[in-house]
C-alpha cells in the first residue's frame, strides 16, 4: 500500500478501461482513483454516446478531470475531461486541435513514434510485450527500445504490463506505463494497481539522458 497514493518514484501508472460494461464498474474507478490513480483512458468500442455519459454520470465529478476519453468527443466538453484520444490518421491530418487541453494517441511501430513526436502529448507505444487483454497479439521487440524523441510527448509502454515487468520497460527508458490486461483479468482491481504502485514507487532515478 503506498501512504496517501502518492507515488514518489520514477513511473506514473494510467490505466485502460475494459473494452466492455460491467457491474460496479464505475464504483471500481472512483476506488482506483481513489488509491492515487492519476489518469484513465475511458475506451469502449462500438459504446454508443449514451453508454459513455450514462458511465461518466456515475463516476465521481471530482474525477471527471482526469479521464481520457476514446470517442465520442462531445463528452469531452460536456464533462470537463482530461483529454482526447486520436486514432493516429486524424491527428496527423489535423495536426493540433487547439482547444483540447491534452491529446494522445497510440503508435505501433518505430515510424509512427517519430511521426506523432510534438503533435500528442502522450503517446502509447504497443505491444512492448504479448498482450494480456488480446490473446495472441505478440509483442514486438523493438518497440520497447524504440529511440523516443525528446520533447513535450508522453511515451507510454504499453502491452502485457505487470508489476514485474516495469522494471524492464524503466530501463529502456520509459517513465510511464498503461495497465489494462492485468488490471482487469482479476477480480480486485484496486489491489492488482496497488500492486503495481508499490513496484513503481521503488524505482530508481534513470539518467537524465532517458528521461522522457
Amino acid at each position: 500500500m503506498i501512504p496517501n497514493g502518492k507515488i514518489t518514484g520514477y513511473m506514473q501508472l494510467t490505466v485502460i478501461t475494459r473494452e466492455d460494461f460491467f457491474k460496479r464498474e464505475a464504483d471500481i474507478i472512483n476506488g482506483l482513483f481513489q488509491t492515487g490513480l492519476t489518469d484513465l483512458h475511458l475506451r469502449k468500442p462500438g459504446a454508443s454516446v449514451y453508454e459513455m455519459r450514462t458511465l461518466l454520470r456515475a463516476i465521481d465529478t471530482g474525477f471527471h478531470k482526469q479521464i481520457i476519453i476514446h470517442g465520442h468527443d462531445v463528452l469531452y466538453r460536456e464533462f470537463g475531461l482530461l483529454g482526447v484520444h486520436l486514432r493516429l490518421d486524424i491527428l496527423l491530418e489535423k495536426r493540433r486541435m487547439q482547444d483540447i487541453r491534452l491529446i494522445s494517441c497510440s503508435t505501433h511501430t518505430p515510424a509512427e513514434v517519430a511521426a506523432v513526436a510534438g503533435l500528442a502529448d502522450r503517446a502509447f507505444i504497443s505491444p512492448v510485450f504479448n498482450s494480456i487483454s488480446k490473446k495472441g497479439y505478440r509483442s514486438n521487440a523493438a518497440l520497447l527500445a524504440v529511440p523516443k524523441p525528446e520533447g513535450k510527448t508522453r511515451w507510454v509502454a504499453l502491452g502485457g504490463i505487470t508489476p514485474a515487468r516495469l522494471h524492464a520497460v524503466h530501463r529502456h527508458g520509459y517513465r510511464n506505463a498503461a495497465l489494462l490486461g492485468y488490471i482487469w483479468e482479476g477480480e480486485h482491481p484496486q489491489q492488482r494497481f496497488q500492486a503495481c504502485q508499490a513496484v513503481a514507487a521503488r524505482l530508481p532515478a534513470v539518467a537524465p539522458q532517458f528521461f522522457l
